[in-house]
């Protein structure tokens, strides 16, 4: 069967069977990054991303934004399981013709997102390719007893996000659909901004949590299937910005924005319901959005509409090989 066909999840299935689990790992294949023994406090946790200048870079994104995008794309993982970054490995995969002004940006965009982020570069390698290609390796430690998977959701648990849902992904479809978008919906495509602070915060609070770069639907049900639950959803609570959402030209292309499509880099995660005002407090001191969209149930897969209805949201989201953002 043909990749296209398996789609990327199938994929990842087969190396998982052959791999097997390492035995010097806390946790491999499974969650947004894996896990291994630090120090008497701490664990290692370590991500890795592939990006494309077909699948992640429109020709008109600059070098400097580039270099920016892949170190937040990479660094979401490891914000995702309450890490600090210790630092990130780069290899870049370029076309012989590719001018050494737009390499410099790239590298300056990388630099300027690591300092942002209070981490570094430690290496790489370079090697030449086809089309840009940028893989983002990045390392990470969290406490113990403040490590985040998708698993710990519990039946009565809150669902939240940071920011928005559904403005990167409206920038990229209007991107790949030669659209115009507004400039929010674009600036958030662009340059996504890993939830490193609020991961780490997070760590304190939250049962489960997962990014939300393979979109709403996924990750709900990822935690869901992670945790043994189910989850309820109401729509009209979703943080949205309407005109990014404008672009859609219909109801179905709007829930596929917002539910099914990929590029977002928020945090979705779940906690107790006694921990919300604390967690809320600390937020506001970050400066960061936080929205209750639902709760966890014991089972179940339902959004519960504007209109009081209810409908089930498929298992679904972002998958190379058989997607578009």
């Amino acid at each position: 069967m043909k990749l296209s066909e398996l789609g990327e999840r199938r994929a990842i299935k087969i190396f998982e069977d052959v791999y097997g689990n390492c035995e010097k790992a806390v946790l491999t294949i499974g969650d947004d990054a894996c896990v291994l023994e630090f120090d008497s406090e701490h664990y290692l946790v370590a991500s890795t991303d592939l990006l494309s200048r077909r699948t992640h870079f429109p020709l008109e994104m600059p070098p400097d934004v580039i270099g920016r995008y892949a170190v937040n794309a990479c660094l979401s993982d490891i914000a995702s399981m309450g890490a600090e970054p210790l630092g990130l490995l780069f290899s870049y995969g370029l076309p012989g013709d590719t001018e050494d002004h737009f390499i410099k940006g790239i590298a300056e965009g990388i630099h300027k997102a690591c300092q942002e982020h209070g981490t570094c570069v430690l290496g790489g390698d370079t090697k030449e390719q086809g089309e840009l290609l940028i893989t983002a390796t990045a390392l990470g430690k969290v406490k113990r007893n403040q490590l985040l998977l998708r698993k710990g959701a519990k039946a009565g648990d809150l669902i939240l996000v940071t920011g928005e849902i559904g403005t990167s992904a409206a920038g990229y479809h209007a991107i790949v659909h030669n659209l115009k978008a507004p400039k929010r919906a674009m600036e958030a495509a662009y340059r996504p901004n890993a939830r490193i602070r609020e991961g780490v915060v997070l760590g304190r609070y939250a049962t489960s949590c997962i990014d939300v770069s393979d979109g709403l639907a996924f990750s709900l049900h990822e935690i869901a299937k992670a945790s043994g639950v189910g989850f309820r959803i109401y729509e009209d609570r979703l943080p949205v910005d309407e005109d990014s959402l404008g672009i859609a030209s219909n109801p179905q292309e709007r829930e596929e924005i917002l539910y099914h499509k990929g590029g977002e880099y928020e945090l979705l995660f779940t906690l107790p319901g006694d921990k919300y005002e604390s967690l809320l407090r600390e937020f506001r001191s970050l400066g960061t959005r936080l929205t209750v969209i639902g709760e966890v149930t014991a089972d179940g897969a339902d959004v519960v509409c504007d209109d009081g209805s209810v409908k089930k949201l498929e298992y679904r989201g972002y998958e190379a090989f058989k997607s578009t953002p």
